[in-house]
């Protein structure tokens, strides 16, 4: 779950959904100045839509911060909830299409390593583990490049011996995925602020920078605009509840229940151009 404060309230936007608004992103990405996918777009398309699902399985009865009573923030919950559960997403993707698990596995991995060098949520800067989840992690990172060589090597139809990183079109994938993962994340945690979000996979194989500029609440001005539809709505579903601690899992998830869906149109407009 990805909670925030807004209008008084608490805003809960299911990782699910959030995948859900990330596959849009996905479908709608490329143009004259952002390359689309060349190949794999089905795939990659499911993994973007997927990639959080193993979320779902921890969200069934989320963990309470003991210093708020309110759900976890999704980057505090540690790895011993967080890997089974991304365990599971991982092989529900992996069995659904070789491709999207391979991508799905290497975001779950990257959220340990920095994702491979490339980013690391700021709000996790003075993250810790003990010895014991530091272990979990180890194992965890040494089963997914396994299964990401096995899955790589199932597309290629040839054993891979190197990490599936290595190979340009895994590593262009798994780039554009991270990118589609923050733009989300831009709006549902961030709520349209500005920012930027790099590496972008750039034309000619080189890597430039997303520029985001708020242009009011859920809205963006993007610089370079990625996507083929000018001025585009990109939606996610939420949950507005009352701002209050919870008694326990149960208490909260019966107001989650009971509350309202809500739909948040995120819009994306080409920087220097009228909203």
């Amino acid at each position: 779950m990805i909670i925030t404060r807004y209008e008084g309230r608490l805003l809960v936007v299911r990782q699910p959904d959030h995948g859900d608004q990330t596959g849009l992103f996905a479908t709608a990405w490329g143009n004259e100045d952002v390359p689309a996918l060349a190949e794999h777009q089905r795939a990659a398309t499911l993994a973007a839509r997927h990639h959080d699902d193993g979320w779902a399985v921890w969200e069934r009865r989320p963990s309470l911060d003991p210093a708020t009573r309110q759900p976890t923030q999704f980057h505090k919950v540690g790895p011993v909830e967080h890997i089974p559960a991304y365990r599971a997403g991982v092989d529900r993707a992996a069995h659904g299409d070789p491709w999207a698990g391979l991508l799905v596995s290497l975001h779950a991995a990257g959220l340990y390593n920095g994702r491979y060098g490339t980013f690391r949520l700021p709000e996790l800067a003075d993250q810790s583990l003990t010895a014991h989840e530091q272990a979990l992690v180890t194992e965890f990172l040494a089963e997914m490049d396994r299964l990401q060589r096995d899955l790589l090597g199932a597309v290629r139809g040839h054993p891979t011996p190197a990490p599936a990183f290595d190979d340009p079109v895994v590593r262009q994938h798994y780039l554009l995925l991270q990118v589609w993962d923050r733009l989300s994340l831009q709006f549902a945690f961030r709520h349209g602020a500005d920012g930027t979000i790099a590496p972008l996979p750039a034309l000619g194989g080189g890597q430039g920078v997303l520029t985001c500029r708020s242009v009011g609440a859920f809205a963006l001005a993007l610089d370079p605009y990625p996507f083929a539809t000018e001025g585009a709505v990109f939606p996610v579903a939420g949950q507005l509840v009352p701002d209050r601690p919870y008694r326990d899992p149960e208490d909260f998830l019966a107001t989650l229940a009971s509350a309202p869906a809500l739909q948040l149109d995120c819009r994306v407009q080409r920087a220097g151009t009228a909203g």
